[in-house]
């Protein structure tokens, strides 16, 4: 697995999405990763709100061998897949959202597979809290019924 960004290439996308979608932006930031496997390239992206109650996880991937994409080609077609689905993403108010699973897109003349997943990490780790500390059921509690 190789990097599909360098350091600089990263402040170089995180300014292009601030640039494009800050306005759109409450108290958030974008985290960008992304990865060359052989066969395919993956753009990673997360939406993190500062108080880590939203995190919104997106992937990209399109396949190298099957369009005969070079790996800088196809690294280019996941960032344009990016911005195709961000803009009405922020425009439609957040309300269209990625599938949880990998599923494909026709985009131009590539099939892209893209996923995502809203999660509030803060109440995970709570959670989490919560079950290692084993909080009991009260006695009473109906799921000790069953």
């Amino acid at each position: 697995m190789a990097s599909l960004f360098s350091s600089e290439d990263i402040v170089a996308v995180v300014d292009m999405l601030v640039t494009r979608y800050g306005r759109f932006l409450d108290r958030e930031r974008f985290e960008v990763g992304g990865r060359l496997e052989p066969g395919f390239v993956e753009l990673a992206v997360a939406l993190v709100r500062e108080d880590r109650t939203f995190r919104y996880d997106m992937e990209v991937r399109v396949p190298l061998a099957r369009d005969g994409l070079t790996p800088a080609e196809g690294r280019e077609v996941v960032l344009d897949f990016l911005g195709w689905y961000l803009d009405p993403y922020f425009a439609s108010g957040r309300d269209t959202l990625l599938p949880l699973d990998f599923q494909p897109y026709e985009f131009g003349e590539h099939k892209v597979w893209a996923r995502g997943d809203v999660t509030n990490p803060c109440l995970d780790e709570l959670a989490d809290e919560i079950i290692a500390a084993g909080v009991p059921l009260a006695p009473d509690d109906p799921r000790l019924k069953r």
